[in-house]
């Protein structure tokens, strides 16, 4: 069963190709913001590099969001045009849960996902390590830097996430750390590894029917509503 992972809800665009369980390959950009640029022709190499062809793919992992609204778009609108022209099944893997295996081998026990919001806000969820497994603590939300240290500032917590690239002294504390910047961006293998567990359990996505996650509206929409209600 080959299976494509489309990860480009980050800076950092990534895909990953496997078959059944089993991650074969994975592929990230070129370079930050590349991802209309470049998709399309990773899917095509690591195909060939896997000496398959794009009917074969019967699942299609995408990460869903929070992040990007542009980033998420894509991958949302190439996973419909494959499973309409090779039938095959959509998983949309959520973006946060996909990052906290960033750290799957890193011995930390809590950590944050960061991921910029703009306006001063960040998407954020909070997962803690139990049994070996990270489980969400705090579902995908808004807050501000503030807003996330009142509430998790009273012991140790690793972050993690691009939200960090220009704001990470508005968060760190004595108990609020942030890790590497290596572990920030999302990754298609990671996207691979949940969705293969999704898709094992059924949970698929009707194509006509998926939309990213957006915890708010993008910009243009909330403009063009700001603008009727001026109007009027």
């Amino acid at each position: 069963m080959l299976a494509l992972a489309l990860e480009t809800t980050g800076r950092v665009g990534s895909v990953a190709i496997g078959c059944g369980q089993a991650l074969s390959d994975e592929k990230t950009f070129s370079a930050p913001l590349r991802h209309s640029a470049e998709l399309f022709g990773t899917i095509t190499e690591l195909l060939e590099k896997s000496r398959k062809i794009l009917n074969q793919t019967k699942y299609i992992y995408i990460s869903i969001g929070p992040g990007s609204f542009t980033g998420i778009r894509i991958s949302v609108t190439v996973a419909k045009m494959m499973a309409l022209a090779t039938e095959s099944k959509i998983v949309a893997v959520n973006t946060s849960d996909a990052m906290a295996l960033n750290v799957d081998d890193v011995k930390i026990e809590k950590l944050a996902t960061i991921i910029d919001a703009k306006r001063g806000q960040f998407f954020i969820a909070a997962f803690e390590r139990k049994n070996g497994l990270w489980e969400k603590i705090l579902p995908d939300c808004m807050m501000t830097a503030e807003q996330f240290k009142e509430k998790f500032d009273s012991e140790p917590i690793w972050l993690l996430g691009e939200g960090l690239l220009y704001y990470s002294k508005k968060f760190e504390t004595e108990n609020i750390k942030i890790l590497n910047e290596k572990f920030w961006s999302p990754r298609a293998s990671n996207v691979f590894k949940i969705g293969v567990k999704m898709a094992m359990e059924n949970k698929f996505s009707d194509p006509a029917g998926l939309v990213p996650l957006y915890l708010r509206r993008p910009d243009a929409e909330e403009n063009l509503e700001k603008k009727k209600v001026f109007v009027n």
